[in-house]
């Protein structure tokens, strides 16, 4: 398999972990790869919708379908406009395993994106798609509750994308090196750099900004 991704951030204004760079590589060797409802190249474009969504860019080579856009440009670029009509809309019509992956992937590029644009780092360039074709598999553990989308257990953020269980996998990778891993999360003394405490604050103030909300 091609490994992609540099990430080299040596000539970044301020430090970077080497732990980041590593996540990154990886999730995007994953980016490129078929998943479990996309093919590598769908998988691509679907990142590259959030990239034109996001920050105007050129993309031309629409592959994917209208729904499928949709859901790449809403939730990668306007998240505060998903609410439950629109995602069992969009999901009706994709199907919800189709959507979870859509989730995961634009979620993903959006972090990874804006850490480079908060140190003034240039946005890697999408990796070039892996052949195959996708696996088609979901969690058979995971239903409807009170959550948007079907879920393994209750409705919580760590299980959000449990029904397609790669991609709950890589956002459990990427979690650890951008704030917290799971079990880091409940440790309230937890010291990196700021406290806990720090960090919450921190989360708070960028969450209401983005106009999150859970």
């Amino acid at each position: 398999m091609v490994q992609w991704g540099v990430f080299d951030f040596s000539g970044s204004p301020v430090p970077v972990r080497s732990d980041l760079g590593q996540a990154f590589r990886r999730d995007w060797n994953r980016l490129a790869l078929p998943g479990s409802w996309w093919s590598g190249s769908e998988r691509v474009a679907i990142a590259a919708e959030v990239r034109s969504a996001r920050y105007g860019t050129d993309h031309k080579d629409h592959i994917l379908s209208e729904p499928a856009r949709e859901a790449a440009r809403v939730i990668g670029a306007q998240p505060a406009a998903v609410r439950r009509p629109w995602v069992e809309s969009v999901a009706g019509k994709l199907g919800y395993p189709h959507y979870i992956e859509i989730t995961g992937i634009a979620s993903r590029l959006a972090a990874i994106d804006t850490v480079h644009d908060g140190i003034g780092a240039e946005r890697e360039p999408l990796p070039e798609p892996e052949p195959g074709e996708p696996s088609r598999t979901a969690e058979p553990l995971a239903r409807p509750g009170a959550a948007w989308v079907p879920m393994v257990g209750g409705a919580s953020i760590t299980q959000a994308l449990s029904l397609v269980d790669p991609e709950a996998v890589a956002q459990e990778d990427l979690h650890g090196p951008l704030y917290l891993s799971y079990e880091g999360m409940a440790m309230m003394d937890y010291v990196a750099g700021l406290s806990r405490a720090q960090m919450e604050l921190v989360a708070a103030r960028t969450s209401a900004i983005n106009e999150c909300f859970y």
